[in-house]
């Protein structure tokens, strides 16, 4: 594979040799300070409640032996609920792409569903999956406030995931990649330059060696453009689903008709049950 991810964004297609585990990564909420920075400039702090305040990023690991089961569970929604997994996307037949907030919302294509029934499907796929997750919340109005030049969120909860993601490869002397959801070639350079900033010099906690076993980091669509978007990234979308349940625990919003799909999430923590710290990080300086 060499270093050429390390350069600019690439996509990856398939399982590379020598490489044991996927994790695949995505968020809730935005990772931005820009919003809370002007309203704390206009004196408009108690203008910003937790759908501006709260960022999630979250990791979901598979290894290369269990990935096959992944895709078969995922894909086994989709065709329990669409002809053949399809449905028309802009008029475009392609493979049902889960995303949570679109879920939420009842956009197409999950607007014509029983909504019982399919989050249970959901709910069932979630937990049969085996994986590991590692989550990062993120208080953007107390970290703004903090710090005179803070951190960007994003880049911040991606160190504390990596870190924790190196530490069990290290453990069992195995290797990794990490594929994020493509948001744009300037976003993803963005994240990329700082992860390999990372991998090359260190962190305040950890030496560059502690991150010799991330083999590649990539950028992957929703749908593989080769496939002719017949197919899609699966543990993106799992990612997608697991991380929205951590946001919205943690995030200060109501909870008062709970949030039963974080039980069985918080089960998949890495180090569960003692997950604190680990397969859960809380920053709320």
């Amino acid at each position: 594979m060499g270093v050429s991810w390390k350069s600019r964004p690439k996509i990856i297609e398939y399982w590379p040799d020598g490489v044991d585990y996927v994790m695949g990564m995505d968020e809730s909420g935005t990772a931005d300070l820009v919003s809370i920075s002007r309203k704390m400039n206009a004196g408009k702090e108690h203008e910003i409640d937790f759908t501006m305040k709260d960022f999630t990023l979250t990791g979901v690991i598979v290894d290369k032996n269990r990935y096959d089961e992944l895709k078969k569970a995922v894909n086994a929604v989709k065709f329990k609920y669409w002809e053949n997994g399809l449905s028309e996307y802009k008029g475009v037949p392609k493979r049902v792409c889960f995303h949570s907030r679109d879920i939420r919302k009842k956009s197409a294509p999950f607007n014509k569903l029983d909504p019982v029934l399919f989050t249970t499907s959901i709910t069932e796929m979630i937990q049969a999956v085996d994986a590991k997750i590692i989550s990062c919340h993120i208080d953007k109005l107390a970290h703004y406030k903090k710090y005179t030049t803070p951190i960007h969120p994003y880049h911040l909860s991606a160190q504390f995931i990596l870190e924790r993601f190196c530490n069990g490869l290290n453990e069992g002397g195995m290797t990794g990649i990490v594929m994020l959801e493509s948001r744009g070639k300037k976003e993803d350079q963005f994240v990329l330059d700082y992860i390999v900033k990372i991998i090359e010099e260190g962190t305040n906690a950890n030496s560059p060696r502690h991150f010799r076993n991330i083999a590649g980091v990539y950028f992957n669509p929703k749908w593989w453009e080769n496939d002719n978007s017949q197919s899609s990234f699966v543990i993106l979308e799992y990612a997608d689903l697991v991380c929205f349940p951590i946001h919205k625990q943690h995030r200060g919003g109501d909870l008062s008709k709970g949030n039963p799909s974080y039980d069985i999430v918080e089960k998949k923590l890495y180090k569960y049950p003692s997950h604190k710290g680990w397969g859960l990080k809380i920053w709320r300086p």
